[in-house]
C-alpha cells in the first residue's frame, strides 16, 4: 500500500518484482504524452537487437550454454525475429531508407538458431577449412 510520503516509483518495483528503469512522478507529468513513431521503434530495436546480439555472444558463442539457457535463448530469439519482422514492415512503408540497417540483423537472427541450437562439430569445421584451404596446416583441436 502506498501511503503519504511513500515513493511511488519504489512502490512500483516492488509490484512488478524487478529493476527497472524509475522515474518520478514529477518526472512524469513534465513529459508531454506523445503517440509512437516509426522512428521511436526503429530506435527501440536498433537498440534492443544490438543488446540481444551481444547477450547471445556472451552467454551462447563463447561458451557452451546450459539446456536451460538454450531454451530461454529460443524463446528471446523468437521474440527478436517476430519484432525485427514487424520493425521491417512499418519501415517499408514509412521509412524505407532504414530497410538496409534492418536486413542485416535479420539475417543474423535467423542464422542464430543454427549456430547456437546446432553448431558445428570441429570435425565438419576442419573438412571445410582442409577445403577451403588445403596448404594451410592444421591447427589441432581443443579437447
Amino acid at each position: 500500500m502506498v501511503g503519504p510520503g511513500c515513493d511511488v516509483a519504489l512502490a512500483i518495483r516492488l509490484a512488478v518484482g524487478h529493476d527497472m528503469v524509475t522515474m518520478s512522478v514529477p518526472a512524469l507529468e513534465a513529459e508531454a504524452p506523445r503517440a509512437l513513431s516509426a522512428e521511436d521503434l526503429f530506435e527501440f530495436w536498433l537498440r534492443h537487437s544490438s543488446q540481444f546480439m551481444a547477450w547471445q555472444e556472451k552467454n551462447f558463442i563463447v561458451r557452451e550454454p546450459t539446456r536451460e539457457q538454450l531454451t530461454e535463448h529460443s524463446k528471446r530469439l523468437d521474440l527478436m525475429v517476430g519484432l525485427t519482422l514487424h520493425v521491417y514492415s512499418v519501415a517499408s512503408h514509412s521509412m524505407p531508407e532504414k530497410l538496409s540497417t534492418i536486413r542485416g540483423p535479420l539475417w543474423q537472427l535467423e542464422d542464430s538458431r543454427e549456430l547456437v541450437h546446432n553448431p558445428m562439430s570441429h570435425e565438419e569445421a576442419d573438412a571445410i577449412l582442409k577445403q577451403v584451404f588445403p596448404d594451410e596446416p592444421r591447427t589441432p583441436s581443443p579437447a
